[in-house]
């Protein structure tokens, strides 16, 4: 049986944290943390979901602290806050695993479908040709000289710089800031074979 001061003592720091105390929530949290974060982590195998379910029972303690003139125990009451939160936290990652899962497998599909269509894919490779054309032309002048000596010509960086008279690094550059610019510009066609 518990003695008479130490259920004084628990009602005195209930009481406090029930009047927004913050240096006595700041104790209980303190001391229950890690604790905590150790059962979550148990729970749910993450530690930044076990440290965002945890951070979610102090809030909730924080929000209802009028009410925790009811609790018994509080050990008790923040272990059992914790475990159903955790619980809780495995259900919304069933479902959403389950909703990824089922959303990439549908647009998988579709691409698959898509690019199993001969017209499609033709058409596709269609625009994609227009497309790039249009990105090269849309690079500046001498990024873009430099880029079609490299990629349409096939010259090696050395023999760029030598007949353009630039150094090689800088044909590097050109090319390196070729290809992101040409990236940028095909994006939705770079999305649909990612």
């Amino acid at each position: 049986m518990k003695s008479p001061n130490k259920n004084n003592s628990l009602n005195s720091f209930v009481l406090q944290l029930k009047n927004g105390e913050r240096i006595t929530f700041e104790v209980l949290f303190k001391v229950y943390h890690d604790k905590l974060l150790h059962i979550a982590k148990g729970y749910l195998g993450s530690i930044e979901d076990a440290e965002g379910v945890v951070q979610n029972v102090f809030l909730k303690i924080w929000e209802r602290k009028e009410n925790l003139d009811q609790i018994v125990n509080i050990n008790n009451y923040l272990f059992t806050m914790t475990k159903n939160a955790c619980f809780d936290q495995i259900k919304h990652n069933k479902v959403k695993n389950s909703f990824s899962e089922s959303y990439y497998q549908e647009k998988n599909d579709i691409q698959y479908h898509f690019m199993m269509d001969i017209a499609a894919s033709a058409l596709l490779e269609k625009e994609l040709d227009i497309r790039i054309q249009e990105a090269i032309k849309a690079l500046p002048n001498k990024c873009r000289h430099v880029f079609e000596k490299s990629r349409l010509e096939g010259m090696k960086h050395s023999e760029i710089a030598e007949v353009l008279n630039i150094s090689k690094r800088t044909v590097d550059n050109h090319i390196s800031n070729a290809l992101k610019l040409m990236r940028l510009h095909l994006k939705e066609f770079l999305t649909l074979f990612l």
